[in-house]
């Protein structure tokens, strides 16, 4: 989890599930992929428009809950599921610029829709997506791509810097 400072906090009990560095590397460079883009300030600002549209909007329907609940589904889910997709990617990126293959992130979602339970209603009531939904898009030629062209020059890297040290 992202705190609003940039701070990650990393609960224990992910550790049960993902057990090798490749794992949590990819829970942390997706969490950081938050820090990177800016989500905090990003959340805050679309709640505070979302905020003057539902002020708006309760000039027309009298129904408070009605509204709140309008503008959640049709405004604030959309965005946080966006967010989450970005992070996703930027953490893979920064998972491949590591030395870790990237498909460990995407392995990382399968295994987090097995542990929450994954639906297709989660698609559209959540703040995050379906996990099937985020290993589809990590598995997008291009987004892959980019992952592993950064996975081959970091082991390039590794390569020639074990070389000079011989």
């Amino acid at each position: 989890m992202c705190l609003p400072s940039g701070k990650i906090i990393v609960y224990t009990g992910f550790l049960h599930h993902f057990k090798t560095d490749a794992e949590v590397a990819a829970v942390l460079g997706h969490e950081v992929g938050h820090v990177i883009a800016r989500h905090t300030a990003e959340a805050a600002s679309k709640s505070l428009l979302s905020m003057f549209v539902r002020i708006g909007v309760r000039q027309f329907f009298d129904n408070p809950s009605l509204v709140k609940c309008v503008s959640k589904l049709l405004l604030e889910l959309p965005c946080s599921r966006r967010m989450e997709i970005e992070a996703d990617r930027i953490g893979m990126l920064l998972l491949a610029a590591a030395g870790f293959d990237p498909y460990i992130a995407v392995e990382v979602e399968e295994k987090l829709g097995k542990i929450g339970g994954d639906s297709e209603l989660q698609n559209y009531l959540s703040t995050h997506p379906s996990s099937k939904k985020r290993a589809k898009y990590l598995l997008k030629d291009k987004v892959m791509e980019e992952a592993l062209e950064l996975y081959r020059e970091s082991s390039v890297s590794k390569a020639e810097k074990a070389s000079s040290w011989s």
